[in-house]
């Protein structure tokens, strides 16, 4: 490897040391940079019989896993193993997830597939296949496009890539055409809104297992099918991951086998008219990632990962970049993280995120970013603070909502696993694990040996629970109160608060205008809805629902529509910056209005069935 053998063994400890002390007597440096290429270096075997278990459905601290590499009955397969999981999620339809993976069909052998996994329920069952079986192939990267389909890019043994597309959330794969690439390959589709590279692929992969003389980077204007030809990387950077910036600016990633970490930045990479340039800038991650370690003996600690915020708030544009790293003897893996608020310029002194003793002799392995929609950033590690001899490992979780200045104390989410078990002849639990946020909450796709070998999970976790907030006063601006009483508006039932035009001076104001109060557990809150069910005695009424901004003191119009006799439900979704709508106390305020726009009966009435908000932190 370009670092020398001598800070190389300095990194490493226990087996591991012993390990490559032996190697750095045999090997030279090109060959020790050999070592961590995906080889077939064994046959195909299949499994000599089929056996099946129900799925592993596992559960902590409130959060569940559900097993991902099942077959198609949804049962689990006995004695094959998957790992290295990659996934992508329909932004247009949720309920649609897919996962891929190295599916190794019998443990016996160390032949590796194309696995593969999808969901139409949003995660609560799954069915799974492989891609080209028979075919070796290795290093899954995912990604969803900007027509809410999928792509998976797939390493083979020659060290080429191939990519596929699916059109139907992931339950088949058309090979969509050969894709340049290389070992420890990863692939991005801008997806970006507006952006000028919208729809554009673009993969970097190792200088080595490199077919391309070092070049490291391709590019697809086409949507996947034809790659342009590689070009070189300042500083040839590897191990790394890219995302793409609202303005479509792609931002690249890596390390150079050890403790220097690279930032790459193209402006121009979205021109498909040019051949894309690069700026580099060195980033400090205070540590070293590291390679064939005990935690994970063939394999990383973890890869470099980078997230831009596109949330269009106070932290758009900032970049962050996070690695399970080697601090020194003491620290044998934290999870550092890093920001730039000047577009990859400059950037901040970098930050433990696990939050245990520093010192304590844990790993902190595959460190995992991302970030929502609204600026959220959300971490996930495996974690074995809890296990005396590091044999076992946990998944936790951390975010933050200010940028990366403080994160959340990590929740771990779930259960123990003994991350040895079920080795397929290759003695790791793959490279990677993968997560995609939304401003809900985090999917996360991992790896864990709860049935006693590697099979792949997928987990949920809510960044907060929606709550439901029912209304603790209504008062009538204009209009004369029939009948009822505020526990009225709490249910749709058979009561109503019932409301009659009052007297007005202006014939275009709204004779029947009613506000109601509420008091929301947040005043910055991630997502805010207000619920009506009302009805009126005629039709020839048009019904109006706003929410108060306690920002400009004025009143937002959410919903105009006409009313009906018999009970309508009406659910308006907030937008933007929605601590406007929060006072500081918490208040929450909405008015519903009702103005006749045809002729009415005069003795018409508007009748409220319930008023509810669902608030979420």
């Amino acid at each position: 490897m370009r670092i020398s053998s001598t800070l190389r063994l300095g990194a490493l400890s226990g087996l591991a040391l012993v390990s490559v002390l032996s190697h750095a007597q045999k090997y030279s440096p090109a060959e020790l940079r050999e070592m961590e290429l995906e080889r077939e270096d064994m046959p195909y075997m299949p499994m000599p019989f089929k056996v099946t278990t129900p799925p592993r459905i596992v559960s902590a601290g409130g959060f569940t896993s559900i097993q991902v590499n099942v077959d198609n009955n949804g049962m689990n397969i006995v004695n094959d193993a998957a790992n290295e999981p990659s996934m992508a999620i329909n932004p247009l339809n949720p309920s649609q997830i897919t996962v891929g993976w190295r599916q190794f069909d019998n443990i016996q052998s160390n032949f590796r597939q194309g696995g593969y996994g999808w969901s139409s329920d949003g995660g609560a069952t799954w069915r799974s296949s492989k891609i080209e079986p028979g075919i070796f192939r290795s290093d899954p990267v995912l990604d969803d496009t900007p027509s809410g389909d999928f792509q998976y890019n797939s390493l083979l043994t020659t060290f080429f890539t191939d990519q596929f597309g699916s059109t139907n959330g992931g339950a088949t794969w058309t090979k969509l055409g050969p894709a340049t690439g290389g070992d420890k390959n990863w692939m991005i589709v801008d997806s970006v809104p507006g952006s000028p590279g919208n729809g554009f692929a673009y993969q970097i992969w190792s200088t080595a297992g490199n077919n391309y003389g070092g070049r490291q980077f391709s590019r697809s204007t086409n949507g996947g099918s034809v790659w342009n030809n590689p070009i070189n990387l300042p500083n040839q950077p590897v191990w790394g991951t890219l995302d793409v910036a609202s303005n479509g600016d792609l931002y690249i990633c890596g390390c150079d086998f050890g403790s220097t970490f690279y930032f790459l930045k193209s402006t121009n990479a979205k021109n498909s008219a040019v051949t894309p340039t690069f700026t580099s800038t060195t980033v400090n991650m205070g540590g070293s990632i590291q390679y064939g370690i005990p935690i994970n003996p063939d394999g990383l600690g973890g890869q470099v990962w980078i997230a831009v915020d596109r949330s269009g708030g106070p932290t758009n544009g900032y970049i962050y970049m996070l690695a399970s790293v080697r601090r020194n003897t003491s620290n044998p893996l934290d999870v550092m993280f890093t920001r730039s608020t000047n577009g990859g310029t400059t950037w901040s002194a970098p930050v433990k995120v696990n939050d245990d003793a520093a010192n304590g002799g844990k790993y902190h392995w595959f460190g995992t970013l991302a970030v929502a929609p609204n600026g959220r950033i959300d971490i996930i590690w495996y974690d074995t603070r809890n296990s005396p001899n590091n044999t076992q490992s946990e998944v936790r979780y951390t975010s933050s909502t200010d940028g990366g200045l403080t994160f959340a104390p990590s929740t771990v989410v779930s259960p123990m696993f003994t991350q040895g078990l079920g080795y397929p002849q290759q003695n790791k639990l793959g490279d990677y694990i993968a997560m995609v946020s939304d401003n809900t909450g985090a999917s996360i796709a991992y790896a864990a040996t709860f049935n006693g070998e590697q099979d792949v999970y997928y987990l949920r976790v809510p960044t907060a629970v929606p709550t439901e907030v029912l209304p603790r006063s209504f008062s009538l601006f204009r209009g004369a109160l029939v009948s009822g009483t505020l526990p009225d508006l709490f249910q749709a039932d058979s009561n109503y608060v019932v409301v009659r035009p009052g007297i007005v001076v202006n014939p275009a104001e709204r004779p029947v205008q009613v506000v109601i109060e509420g008091a929301s557990p947040s005043n910055t809150p991630s997502a805010l809805q207000f619920k009506l069910v009302a009805k009126t005695t005629t039709s020839s009424v048009r019904q109006d629902i706003e929410l108060f901004n306690f920002q400009t003191n004025a009143y937002e119009m959410l919903d105009q529509r006409q009313s009906t006799t018999s009970d309508q439900t009406v659910t308006v979704t907030a937008a933007g910056n929605l601590g406007r709508f929060v006072a500081g106390d918490g208040t929450l305020r909405a008015k519903v209005g009702y103005v006749a726009n045809a002729p009415t009966p005069a003795l018409w009435q508007a009748s409220l069935n319930q008023t509810v908000w669902t608030v979420t932190p």
